[in-house]
């Protein structure tokens, strides 16, 4: 049976990297590193699920939602938002979601399989009749060391474990960067109610100093009368 197909859009190389090993042999993973690049690889394909990044350039996630669901084809196409900020996913969508689900980063592999299962449950496996015979013994020395954790399985682990602090990481460094652009911004604006309240002062001193003049003309006029008797 075919796999089912599963589109993860995030401009971070990590993040997708690690999905794909976590559903490796589960769904035929696709990969876009932004939003446009994403729109135009849900067109070809036509995925069965969308794992969409929110802060990303050119489109942000639902920008990028909002693209996607104007596709013939792909208007119930199930999308799950990530994001390491739910706030600002929060600030474009209130509460509660209901174009999508949402996952927060850093996520558990076994999180972001269930969250995937809700909406694509794995096919029942098919039923096979097993005859015993004298392999049994040897099948069960196999299944034995099977169970034993692999190089692969190791790796795996290994790779997840460093994902997920890259992803710790990366998130820090996002919440620096908005706090520090808030603080910025703030800034701004105060800067901005001073230039406002300056630029006030100088108009009430233009007017003060224009009726000054006003009145020096009526003088100079009055006195230039004066003379001329």
């Amino acid at each position: 049976m075919t796999e089912k197909k599963v589109l993860v859009i995030d401009d971070s190389i990590m993040i997708r990297k690690m999905v794909k090993s976590i559903l490796a042999g589960k769904y035929d993973v696709l990969e876009a590193s932004d939003g446009k690049s994403g729109l135009d690889a849900a067109r070809r394909t036509f995925p069965d699920l969308i794992l969409l990044d929110f802060v990303m350039p050119k489109y942000n996630g639902y920008q990028t939602l909002q693209a996607i669901r104007r596709v013939e084809g792909l208007q119930k196409v199930p999308v799950i938002m990530i994001s390491g900020l739910k706030e600002q996913v929060t600030e474009h969508v209130p509460e509660p979601f209901t174009e999508f689900d949402f996952l927060e980063k850093p996520f558990e592999a076994d999180v972001l399989v269930s969250r995937i299962q809700n909406f694509l449950p794995p096919d029942a496996p098919a039923t096979v009749s097993v005859v015993p015979d004298r392999r049994s013994e040897v099948i069960s020395r196999d299944t034995h060391a099977s169970e034993e954790p692999s190089l692969q399985t190791i790796l795996s682990r290994l790779t997840s474990t460093e994902t997920l602090l890259v992803q710790g990481i990366e998130n820090l460094i996002q919440r620096e960067v908005v706090a520090r652009f808030t603080e910025l911004n703030t800034r701004i604006d105060h800067q901005d109610q001073a230039i406002k309240t300056i630029s006030d002062r100088v108009d009430r001193i233009s007017e003060q100093i224009e009726h000054q003049n006003k009145g020096l003309m009526v003088i100079l006029r009055e006195l230039k009368a004066l003379q001329g008797k």
